[in-house]
């Protein structure tokens, strides 16, 4: 994260973020704002932004109202995850290092000791640590003397896609802020999309992912993987043929869009009307007629598959073959349950 990235995300607020930010930001000022914050919440949705945007204002560089942050700035700053060299000494950055997916007990032992140390600059000290699950057992358990026994002035915000997955003793000294995500109305505005865009198949709820994307080669992309899936699901396309074009092109995206689109398939059939089954109801996903053989359960099938695979990419695994035997379970002979 270059240090310009930094400052975006510190000084500027994705405009969902407004209220949540507001809450925090009265805390603050009534002075009940506690040392240790778990901000939770789906990936995408800016929780990041939130927490170095509270930091910033801790720290006094920041406004009380922070202007908006928009889809351009928000995607080249979420592109990295590494702290800068340059950056506020009262400003701590934990995330996983290059190439790992953990936060060693290192990481954190080296933050709890600049914690207990005076602020540089004489006033509050801030620590963001995100993803706060990503922190292994040891890490987690280093944390808690800082968490039990924290210095003056001293604000620990703990970002967590999966805060189920932290300990009972971290998530029981946290005061806890759940982010809901943005509606997708909220999305459109946001990125300049209108409703039914194929970014949005994509991102749905989760802004920051969709801000990538818009660029003309990947909405060609995924309009494209729109037609062929349909194609696909109406058995006149090849699943083998389709499995290779995939790899060729971007699998890590192809795999993304079809589990929003599955996600969104399965929403649909809970809050369908019984009569509803036979055409696609109006601004509802276009791939409904192709693929509504397949019952709930079938989905919700495919889409763990499709998680998993996307998971296992880059593990070794015959990507090809994999991809293949998820594509087989959308053709229509193959599709029902």
């Amino acid at each position: 994260m270059s240090e310009e990235a930094m400052t975006l995300l510190c000084t500027r607020l994705c405009p969902w973020l407004e209220a949540p930010f507001g809450r925090l930001e009265a805390a603050r000022r009534a002075d009940r704002l506690g040392s240790a914050w778990l901000i939770s919440g789906p990936p995408g949705i800016g929780k990041l932004n939130l927490a170095l945007a509270l930091a910033a204002r801790l720290l006094g560089v920041a406004d009380e109202h922070p202007p908006a942050l928009g889809p351009a700035d928000a995607s080249a700053a979420m592109r990295e995850r590494r702290v800068p060299a340059d950056h506020h000494p009262d400003l701590h950055l934990v995330f996983p290092e290059p190439e790992k997916r953990t936060i060693g007990i290192e990481q954190i032992r080296e933050l709890s000791e600049a914690l207990s140390m005076k602020g540089f600059r004489g006033g509050a000290k801030a620590a963001v640590i995100e993803p706060a699950e990503a922190m292994t057992l040891a890490a987690a358990n280093a944390l808690l003397k800082t968490l039990e026994e924290p210095a003056a002035q001293t604000f620990l915000l703990l970002v967590s896609h999966q805060p189920h997955r932290l300990l009972p003793t971290i998530r029981s000294r946290c005061q806890v802020l759940a982010v809901a995500p943005p509606s997708e109305q909220e999305v459109a505005a946001w990125l300049g999309v209108p409703q039914g865009h194929p970014v949005l198949s994509l991102a749905g709820r989760a802004p920051l992912p969709g801000a990538a994307l818009i660029q003309p080669e990947k909405i060609r992309f995924l309009e494209e993987l729109g037609e062929k899936f349909e194609e696909l699901c109406q058995d006149r396309r090849d699943p083998r043929a389709l499995a290779e074009e995939w790899v060729k092109q971007d699998l890590e995206l192809a795999l993304q869009w079809l589990i929003g689109r599955l996600e969104g398939a399965i929403r649909g059939r809970f809050t369908r009307a019984p009569d509803s089954n036979a055409i696609t109801p109006k601004g509802g996903d276009p791939l409904h007629n192709a693929w509504r053989s397949l019952s709930v359960r079938a989905l919700f099938e495919r889409l763990d598959a499709a998680r998993r695979l996307l998971d296992r990419l880059g593990s070794g695994i015959n990507v090809e073959l994999a991809l293949h035997a998820l594509l087989v379970g959308f053709r229509p002979q193959r599709g029902r349950s």
